[in-house]
């Protein structure tokens, strides 16, 4: 069944709100092992409520997705969308997904057995920047909680909507500084919304009221760079925690102020990935393009001979080839043309400290931690967006040209370890998991599916033939999957 949303332009739907979402919480099997809680809102089984689903944790254990599907193969329906690269929530009947149509930021809510337009809302972009060619400014995920569904956009800020599409408040925020756009996802705790708003200066983590999007609390983050992963809460030690990883370091903050409670140290200059948890343990993984970057002179020997006109600053066309060139716009935090002493040395600084790694870090301690709390650290197979997936005691990794790894979660002792899935291409999409399945899609729009084990055993390898940058959704049985022009539900057909 095939569906088109062909009208963009918001309009006002009449109709009561959703009722009849189920509330009772559904604890995936095997956490009652997991000393570290993270932080689940209420929820019914088979709903994905936030950026890879469940506690952000990219599983539904007792859920299930079918092994082959395709662009003829177990299509429950499609429907044209919008661009963007934001991923599909979903809660009862409703599907959330975010897009972009010039001049709007728009947020859709579909039916989810059949794929129908239930509602469409607009925002304005004040600007959408000028980002790398990937880049949409449709990025970030809605949350949701079941009752109201909160969308982030880095152009404009955020809004909240009841179900039935009536806004209940909107929060204009000044656009990140940053030469990728905005990818970090809102998540929820207690009540409060939780938006990662790392960027090339004036970087913070800030809480917003969920009730009416009045600023709870703002946690500069100035040493930290731009950074694209969404935040992981999570409960510790009778308090709620949020933790953050960016330049260099993972944060964990107090989810009721912000205030800073422990972080550890050994990670790259830009993260992409998200945060996961599980075995009591948090897992933190980066590696930027180019296995990390090119050590960097010192300041004045470098000026010394790329300074020809002797103003001691340094413009585009002074800069000689290497990495003062190749990431002159990264240097240049306040996007003057220029770099000065302070601008070239803060970078040089991260580039000499940057690491390619995967840390496993167990909660808790004060100040920096990383000596008493890495519990075990990898350096091969890391990914550069999609995030770890923890399933069934074991960690996957899915790094650019298709390449999985597979690790003991409690101790980090490989499994497998940078084995080929078979479809080339970089990664986008995160990798999800249930009923014992894994599946990464590839940008180019291959999904592969493979048995959780021991071993790496591909069950099917499926083309789709659009590309592909959202982490899926799952949902009774359905695999939500946004391309590059439509939204794919994949379920088993009768035949």
């Amino acid at each position: 069944m095939n569906n088109r949303l062909d009208c963009w332009l918001p309009k006002r739907q009449t109709g009561d709100p959703f009722k009849g979402v189920p509330s009772a919480a559904a604890r995936p099997r095997g956490w009652a092992a997991i000393a570290l809680l993270a932080v689940i809102p209420c929820m019914g089984a088979g709903n994905w409520p936030q950026f890879r689903g469940p506690a952000g944790g990219g599983f539904a254990e007792e859920d299930d997705f079918p092994v082959h599907f395709g662009r003829e193969t177990n299509v429950a329906w499609k429907v044209k969308t919008p661009v963007g690269n934001s991923s599909p929530v979903v809660w009862g009947d409703h599907v959330f997904l975010t897009g972009y149509v010039e001049p709007d930021l728009v947020t859709l809510c579909l039916d989810r057995q059949t794929g129908a337009p239930r509602w469409q809302r607009a925002l304005p972009a004040d600007t959408a920047g000028k980002h790398a060619a990937l880049h949409n400014p449709a990025a970030p995920t809605p949350v949701t909680d079941g009752d109201r569904v909160w969308v982030y956009f880095g152009a404009f800020g955020a809004a909240c909507y009841d179900f039935a599409g009536r806004e209940l408040w909107r929060r204009p925020l000044p656009t990140p500084i940053t030469q990728h756009g905005v990818g970090s996802s809102p998540v929820l705790t207690d009540d409060l919304v939780i938006l990662a708003r790392d960027q090339d200066t004036g970087s913070e983590l800030l809480a917003l009221r969920q009730a009416d999007g009045s600023v709870a609390w703002r946690q500069p983050r100035e040493e930290f760079r731009r950074g694209f992963g969404t935040p992981l809460v999570f409960d510790w030690a009778g308090e709620t925690h949020i933790l953050l990883p960016g330049t260099l370091r993972a944060v964990a903050y107090a989810a009721r102020d912000g205030a800073e409670r422990w972080s550890v140290s050994g990670l790259p200059n830009e993260l992409c990935t998200s945060p996961a948890t599980g075995n009591g343990l948090l897992f933190v993984a980066g590696w930027p393009p180019g296995s990390g970057v090119p050590r960097v002179a010192p300041w004045d020997s470098f000026i010394a001979s790329a300074d020809a006109d002797g103003d001691g600053r340094l413009t585009r066309e002074e800069a000689p080839p290497g990495p003062a060139r190749q990431h002159f716009h990264y240097m240049d935090a306040n996007r003057d043309d220029q770099l000065d002493r302070t601008e070239y040395e803060t970078i040089a600084s991260i580039f000499n400290r940057s690491e390619n790694a995967l840390l496993a870090v167990r909660p808790g301690g004060n100040g920096d931690v990383t000596a008493s709390h890495v519990a075990w650290k990898q350096t091969r197979g890391l990914p550069y967006v999609p995030s770890p997936l923890w399933h069934r005691d074991r960690l996957y990794l899915v790094r650019n040209g298709g390449i999985a790894s597979c690790f003991n979660a409690t101790n980090g002792v490989p499994v497998y370890q940078e084995e080929r899935l078979g479809a080339l291409g970089d990664y986008y999409a995160s990798p999800v998991a249930a009923n014992g399945k894994v599946c990464a899609i590839s940008q180019p729009g291959t999904a592969v599916v493979w048995r959780a084990g021991d071993t790496l055993e591909v069950l099917a390898r499926n083309p789709l033939s659009e590309p592909v940058m959202a982490t899926p959704a799952i949902s009774r049985g359905t695999l939500f999957v946004r391309s590059r022009d439509h939204l794919w539900a994949f379920a088993e057909q009768d035949p």
